[in-house]
């Protein structure tokens, strides 16, 4: 865990401590507290103690976003924006992300279905079917792969599970541009 050095120094400024007086009334070194200022690493027992002396929740000491669902909402909101964009790429946890938003869909549909009929499902697997194809083009295109790899998903049985696999390879890295070559 990193601690917020910024927030830290600011809250034992307001209070107008030295890093002396925040180590006594912390228990905790002087050392401690300097390199927590100069954005060292935080062990749990050192968080909470500096959380009840400046009497603030310990997730607000720590560097970070405090809402980490919104990164998934965001990642799920720009997969069905980029819906049939078939260009670029999508990075692994936004295309996971919007996988689990499709079968979030998918499976609300089903349960719609069994109270009314399959139609509702048949729309909905139409509907989502072309922009399932687009990003799974960009996640293969991400993990330097040939969208083409999709295909083998036609195949009975272990062409979903292949396809699943290659699915999760790592961004692959850009290889560095020789200025000679340009």
């Amino acid at each position: 865990m990193h601690i917020n050095s910024l927030r830290l120094k600011e809250l034992r400024v307001a209070r107008q401590w030295s890093q002396e007086q925040l180590a006594n009334l912390s228990g905790l070194n002087l050392r401690t507290i300097q390199r927590l200022e100069s954005g060292a690493k935080i062990s749990t027992e050192s968080l909470r103690a500096l959380a009840a002396v400046f009497e603030v929740p310990a997730d607000s000491l720590l560097v970070g976003d405090s809402t980490p669902s919104q990164p998934a909402l965001e990642a799920m909101r720009e997969g069905v924006l980029r819906g049939l964009d078939f260009t670029g790429v999508t990075p692994r946890a936004d295309f996971w992300w919007f996988a689990l938003a499709v079968v979030m869909v998918l499976a609300f549909a089903q349960l719609f279905a069994d109270a009314v009929g399959p139609l509702p499902l048949q729309i909905v697997s139409l509907v989502v079917l072309l922009p399932w194809i687009a990003a799974c083009t960009r996640r293969l295109r991400d993990a330097g792969l040939n969208p083409w790899w999709q295909a083998i998903s036609l195949a009975p049985v272990g062409g979903i599970l292949v396809l699943l696999y290659l699915l999760t390879y790592p961004t692959k890295a850009k290889e560095p541009v020789d200025a000679a070559s340009v």
